[in-house]
């Protein structure tokens, strides 16, 4: 199989009808597009997410905390506690634990998260390290990937490909500059890890937005695939609306990625009802953020997405980024 996210057939059929007991507690299980599982608990609502962070080594333990941070605060939950379970290969040292775990504890800090638990081993089932996050939030309410209406604006915060251009310029800063990057572009794409949270934004969405959504594998387009998939509607965007730095642009191009289609936490998707958007654009301009309108969700028509000329009908985008490490 190829490396990435599995394609939604091979899924369908392996995972998603093989999922144990019945509990009348999951609201909402594994299902295409949903972020995080959420489980009624009483009159709250428990938000839970688990990530592999495998598309990085040098921002390893910062991503392995933000990233499904981001997940569980997309469902309009703070998140709060976080386990993780973190694969060494024989050829780690001691030094290579040492800077994941003080970043995972910075990432942590910074959001208020508690790590209180995990596990860690020295394996040959990988050749990188490898963090695998669990993270948890609960709330009073919650908000599903599903939710986004006819008529919504699909608005998206930062920049496409923020993620991708923050690892290009750490991990692979070598080559980039080999292929003509400059020295001052891979510094400040490099600095652009410290915006892959999109906690803050997205708790500040919470009653507002009917779908919220964080771009990971896949970015941009592979979002808001599926959002529309999950949503059961379709999604029109203006491709010239999408936000992309400078940076990332440049990044991209020399790595041969599509910015609209690879890694992009820290950008945030959500849709909001067209009353709504001034006092969305209020909140996240508050936080220091603008907020880009970059298209609107309609009645489910032939398509998922439509940007520019394409068409996009499954909700799967290959993100060619995890090619770099073959």
């Amino acid at each position: 199989m190829k490396v990435g996210k599995l394609p939604v057939d091979i899924v369908r059929k392996y995972i998603y009808n093989r999922t144990g007991a019945y509990d009348p507690a999951v609201l909402v299980g594994p299902s295409i597009g949903e972020d995080a599982a959420i489980i009624r608990s009483g009159g709250s609502f428990t938000a839970m997410h688990v990530d592999p962070i495998s598309g990085s080594i040098g921002l390893l333990g910062w991503l392995a905390i933000h990233v499904p941070s981001n997940d569980i605060a997309v469902r309009g939950v703070r998140p709060r506690w976080a386990m993780t379970t973190i694969f060494l290969p024989p050829t780690a040292d001691e030094g290579a634990l040492d800077a994941i775990t003080a970043q995972m504890d910075a990432a942590a800090r910074e959001l208020g998260v508690a790590i209180v638990g995990g596990h860690t081993e020295v394996t040959t089932a990988v050749a990188r390290p490898l963090v695998v996050t669990s993270v948890i939030g609960v709330g009073e309410r919650y908000i599903s990937t599903g939710g986004a209406k006819p008529g919504d604006l699909i608005i998206m915060t930062k920049s496409a490909a923020l993620e991708a251009a923050a690892i290009l310029a750490t991990d692979f800063k070598d080559e980039m500059r080999r292929r003509g990057v400059p020295e001052e572009a891979l510094e400040r794409a490099a600095g652009f890890i410290r915006q892959v949270s999109a906690v803050k934004e997205a708790l500040a969405l919470a009653d507002l937005a009917d779908s919220m959504h964080d771009p990971t594998e896949g970015g941009i387009l592979g979002g808001l695939v599926e959002m529309a998939y999950a949503s059961n509607a379709s999604i029109e965007i203006d491709p010239a609306a999408v936000p992309i730095a400078e940076e990332a642009l440049m990044l991209c191009k020399a790595a041969g990625l599509d910015p609209l289609a690879t890694l992009s936490s820290g950008a945030l998707l959500a849709a909001v009802p067209p009353e709504r958007l001034k006092e969305a654009e209020r909140r996240l301009g508050a936080l220091g953020l603008r907020a880009a309108v970059i298209g609107k969700v309609a009645p489910r028509t032939s398509y998922l997405v439509k940007a520019g000329s394409l068409e996009l009908t499954e909700p799967y985008i290959r993100d060619r980024f995890f090619e770099l490490f073959a």
